[in-house]
């Protein structure tokens, strides 16, 4: 399986939840339909300050977050595919679109509904990711909250041994939280995932779109998901003393920073891992 993590920062023309409403309206119904897609989720940021979601704790396991992080992003998009090959021929037409004759070619699918350069300040930080599922989640059919951990490894941690504690010892801990409905730990590979998706002449090419990507980069060096039924429960499991000691400790030991951010998730594609069929059909 092929997870694709595609950061967006809106067009300075429009508001954050004008953006809000036409990614997750007019670009979902294009973006849904991509070739071969077996999952897309978009995450928009929350409205809601993180401060004013989970109280005093989020600065007590906050450390060291980086100056003006959410000017690089006001959502992202979350892509998957049985393979690289499919994601890359995911905007070749198809016909899927019902006409008087029967299905139809939407040219406006290979260009996921044109509005790109409307909606989004620039190409999308568009990058592949390696995905470790702790705990699948499990989505009743409502909002849930969703918060997402950001952490940069400590420069004395290797990088094998970061991935390894982070996804090992620490998620230990992390899946004794009650009521956790879910938690994926996703950290950004060297795979290409621009060149044939993004045309050549796009800025994701230029020198100066290529520093603003790794710019964001710098600030994290892994995210992670966690799904709840609401904040309380979040705020009540980070609290417990035992817990705290051991989490606090790992932390000051693994991350040179971790910071946080809720997201309103929209599932647009439900995410399918399992063995692809013979023929698609929607």
């Amino acid at each position: 399986m092929l997870k694709v993590f595609g950061f967006v920062r809106r067009h300075p023309r429009l508001s954050h939840d004008e953006y809000r409403a036409a990614h997750i309206g007019y670009h979902n119904s294009f973006g849904r339909r991509l070739r071969n897609i077996r999952g897309y989720v978009l995450n928009v940021r929350s409205n809601h300050q993180i401060e004013d979601r989970i109280g005093p704790l989020a600065s007590r396991i906050t450390h060291h977050e980086p100056p003006d992080f959410n000017a690089s992003w006001d959502g992202w998009g979350q892509l998957m595919f049985d393979s690289l090959d499919d994601y890359l021929a995911a905007r070749m037409p198809s016909p899927d679109r019902a006409g008087p004759n029967g299905l139809e070619v939407d040219p406006k699918v290979a260009k996921v509904g044109g509005d790109g350069p409307h909606l989004y300040a620039g190409s999308p930080f568009q990058f592949h990711v390696s995905e470790h599922i702790l705990k699948p989640v499990q989505r009743p059919e409502r909002k849930l909250f969703k918060l997402v951990q950001f952490a940069k490894r400590h420069p004395s941690v290797p990088l094998k041994a970061f991935r390894a504690y982070w996804t090992g010892r620490y998620a230990a801990h992390v899946l004794q939280w009650p009521g956790l409905r879910g938690h994926v730990i996703n950290f950004r590979t060297e795979l290409d995932v621009l060149t044939g998706f993004f045309e050549p002449d796009a800025d994701a090419f230029s020198p100066e779109g290529s520093a603003l990507r790794q710019g964001f980069y710098d600030n994290w060096d892994g995210i992670a998901e966690f799904w709840f039924d609401e904040p309380g429960q979040f705020i009540a499991a980070r609290s417990d003393p035992g817990q705290n000691a051991k989490l606090d400790t790992l932390e000051q030991e693994l991350f040179a920073s971790v910071f946080y951010r809720e997201v309103d998730e929209t599932i647009a594609v439900l995410p399918n891992r399992g063995p692809s069929p013979e023929r698609y059909q929607r």
